[in-house]
């Protein structure tokens, strides 16, 4: 029987997504390229300290609500997002998961000539301590599925954060301060050329098989 997931309160970014996803098989993999800029914000955000309002209004950037936790990101041109819908085990906590999804991107670009990707924090992928990835997870019970996405910076521009972002309320402890340009980088300011259609080729044809053997 197919069992469509139920969200509580008003519809968030990509809930269509984990809807169509829960449906079918698991685990499920669907990556975009982004194509425009907007602000995504989680459910504990307080956007009158973790956002510059002012330039977000006068550049009319949409903002949205997303399910999961984690901090405020940016989506822009150039950022690579990664949802997946998969079965909870029992016992299984969202660091496993996090663990598990993380390992499985960083064992497909290894196998693309990319060794220099480790991750850091609760969620977060890195290069030399500068973060490439952030992800959040929303760990539904009806059914018992999670669900996870997160945006990888290949081009994007770094810049716009510094624009619309405060420095976060709550930070990793590998940020030790860090502002976002110095705290951040993306594939291409790291020297890796991959595009982001490629790179989301091959989440699109791998990420799943590399999630089935774990």
């Amino acid at each position: 029987m197919i069992v469509v997931p139920r969200f509580p309160g008003e519809a968030r970014k990509n809930d269509g997504i984990f809807m169509y996803g829960a449906q079918c098989s698991k685990p499920f993999v669907y990556v975009y390229q982004q194509e425009s800029l907007e602000i995504v914000i989680g459910p504990s955000c307080r956007p009158e300290l973790e956002l510059n309002l002012k330039n977000c209004i006068s550049d009319n950037v949409p903002i949205q609500k997303r399910r999961g936790g984690g901090g405020t990101v940016i989506l822009a041109p150039g950022v690579v997002v990664t949802v997946v819908v998969g079965e909870r085990k029992s016992g299984e906590s969202a660091l496993s998961i996090f663990d598990k999804i993380h390992n499985a991107m960083i064992a497909l670009l290894e196998n693309e000539g990319v060794h220099s990707i480790e991750k850091k924090g609760i969620s977060d992928l890195a290069i030399k301590n500068r973060k490439v990835l952030g992800s959040s997870l929303y760990m539904g019970s009806s059914p018992f599925y999670y669900y996870y996405q997160s945006s990888l910076l290949v081009s994007a521009d770094i810049s716009l954060m510094n624009r619309y972002l405060e420095h976060p309320p709550k930070e990793p402890d590998y940020r030790k301060g860090r502002g976002h340009e110095t705290f951040c980088t993306t594939l291409h300011n790291q020297g890796i050329t991959i595009t982001p259609a490629s790179l989301c080729k091959l989440f699109s044809c791998r990420l799943q098989q590399q999630l089935i053997k774990r």
